[in-house]
């Protein structure tokens, strides 16, 4: 009687207090917190009808400013903050408190706790410096280097490498709120890896070192710094022919939330077509796969492109079912005067990108609740849509 009375409540607690997920809906690191599972899936609901606006750096400065509490260039013009937010870890130095990649680590931390509890997203990039030469992530385009071979296990800068990927992984690891739980990360590793300009770009490694390479690197942040706290994004820079082509240094499915990818040129230069491919190559595989698809890094540097966000981007973000299902498109940072990818308060683009902001399909903070609550339907708590 009593084997027969487990059984029966374990098919009880089957059949009614468990939800009804398929595996599609779980992130790829089974062992992902609460908090994380319900991002993703937050996530995936929500790219069904709305893409959401980001910007990098958004909270830390502007054009013509730097610091200023509660401030974003982009709040600035059209009144609410993006519903996602990018920052970069460069080449972390813990002990100096620094970031050598524009902010201090301590302000990140401050503005990614600061976003979760606002119920955004935070992204996170890695602009790592060469672990080999020292120097910045940028490599000579035509002639290829062998950093990524060096830095692998058994490499000859295997330890300098592993001195800033644990870096980088204590750095993640305080990423918490007011109670100590990690904060969900979309952490984008190895981004762009199908240009040249990166150390671990097309030409500077092959198939199965830039696979090894983003392997090792998640494998350890799991495992080592106990990061169940990651959606993985894998993002090519647009251009490719195929899917293949886009999957040829795919790491896995165990690795990989979100698939990506970012364009600063293409829609500029008016090659709508090829950007469509891309986003909806990178879209299509995210279904198939059950996971998300995002537009990773977007923009026109100081906007010289004309009606770049509603005349030309929301044409693109809009061009299908496809496009409509990609969970969020990133602007670029603005640094000051000379690099900026969104309009400031008092620019002349701002109206076209209100006109863009206030488009159906497009989510801004202001419209997103608290994407870490573990809501029955998202789609319901849309405000102001």
């Amino acid at each position: 009687m009593t084997m027969i009375f487990r059984i029966l409540s374990v098919l009880f607690l089957l059949l009614f207090h468990l939800p009804a997920y398929t595996t599609g809906d779980l992130p790829a690191d089974v062992n992902a917190s609460q908090a994380t599972i319900n991002l993703y899936r937050n996530l995936k609901s929500l790219a069904k009808n709305y893409v959401m606006v980001g910007h990098q750096d958004a909270l830390a400065y502007g054009v013509k400013w730097r610091g200023d509490a509660g401030r974003s260039d982009i709040k600035d013009v059209c009144g609410s903050h993006p519903a996602v937010y990018g920052w970069d870890i460069g080449e972390l130095d813990l002990e100096a408190g620094g970031v050598t990649y524009v902010l201090k680590a301590a302000d990140i931390r401050k503005y990614v706790l600061q976003v979760y509890k606002s119920g955004g997203v935070n992204t996170i990039s890695w602009h790592l410096f060469n672990p080999v030469t020292g120097k910045d992530p940028w490599a000579d385009t035509k002639t290829p280097n062998n950093t990524v071979s060096m830095i692998l296990p058994g490499g000859s800068h295997h330890s300098q490498f592993m001195e800033r990927l644990d870096r980088a992984g204590a750095f993640l690891a305080s990423l918490r709120d007011e109670s100590g739980q990690l904060i969900p990360i979309v952490l984008r590793p190895w981004h762009e890896h199908t240009g040249n300009w990166f150390w671990w770009g097309q030409i500077h490694c092959s198939t199965d070192e830039y696979i090894q390479l983003f392997r090792f690197t998640i494998l350890h942040l799991r495992q080592k710094h106990g990061l169940n706290n990651l959606l993985v994004a894998y993002s090519p820079y647009v251009g490719f022919n195929s899917a293949a082509e886009y999957l040829e240094k795919y790491p896995g499915d165990d690795m990989v939330d979100v698939f990506g990818v970012n364009d600063y040129t293409v829609l500029r230069r008016k090659e709508t077509e090829k950007l469509i491919f891309s986003l909806e190559t990178a879209a299509e595989i995210a279904a198939e796969k059950g996971k998300i698809a995002a537009f990773t890094e977007a923009g026109s540097n100081k906007l010289s492109s004309r009606g770049y966000f509603s005349r030309r981007l929301l044409p693109v973000l809009s061009h299908s079912d496809k496009t409509r299902s990609l969970s969020w498109v990133l602007f670029w940072r603005n640094a000051h005067d000379k690099h900026y990818f969104v309009p400031y308060a008092g620019h002349k683009a701002s109206r076209d990108f209100i006109n863009f902001v206030n488009d159906p399909l497009m989510l801004m903070q202001n419209n997103v609740p608290d994407l870490y609550r573990a809501w029955e339907n998202v789609q319901e708590k849309i405000t102001g849509k």
